[in-house]
């Protein structure tokens, strides 16, 4: 599933279905806002499971969704013993080097709402990447509300992680 630069999409929902043995992505919000996310599974998915794919993604809602069974692409990130980042280039097998710690929710924007959710597996459950501007095809935007890292949490209740590390 894919809901790629709809922009306003208040009337706009996946609600009770799953995404199960996918090479590439659960559901990915691109340059979409204030649409729904409820009751759905993604299992055995390789890259980011849950993916709001440029910064620019607000007002949504993520809730009582399942990532199980995440895969990372190409090759595992090994984090180093801790936070420290590893360096990962763009590649014709790695179209986003971020997908070697592929997570269950990739959260680019905060300014969203994610009740009950959870995540199972993967490199992380949840990841916040702190995004200075805009990526891909929203690069040039700003829409007057400031860049995705000075954005703030809206909602984040309920939600939980395990299993981390095993992919």
């Amino acid at each position: 599933f894919h809901f790629h630069s709809v922009g306003e999409a208040t009337h706009s929902y996946i609600q009770d279905c799953s995404s199960t043995n996918s090479h590439f992505r659960g559901v990915t919000l691109h340059a979409t806002n204030a649409t729904r996310l409820s009751r759905h599974v993604a299992y055995n998915v390789k890259g980011m499971c849950y993916y709001l794919e440029d910064g620019v993604e607000e007002r949504n809602l993520l809730e009582y969704n399942l990532a199980a069974h995440i895969h990372p692409i190409k090759f595992a990130a090994n984090g180093d013993g801790g936070q420290g980042g590893q360096q990962a280039i763009e590649s014709a097998d790695l179209l986003v080097p971020a997908d070697i710690s592929a997570s269950g929710f990739y959260i680019s924007n905060a300014y969203n709402d994610f009740i009950g959710n959870a995540a199972s597996g993967g490199w992380s459950g949840y990841a916040f990447p702190n995004i200075p501007r805009p990526l891909g095809l929203s690069r040039t935007l700003d829409n007057g509300r400031g860049n995705p890292e000075h954005r703030p949490l809206k909602k984040f209740y309920g939600n939980s992680a395990h299993s981390t590390g095993f992919y």
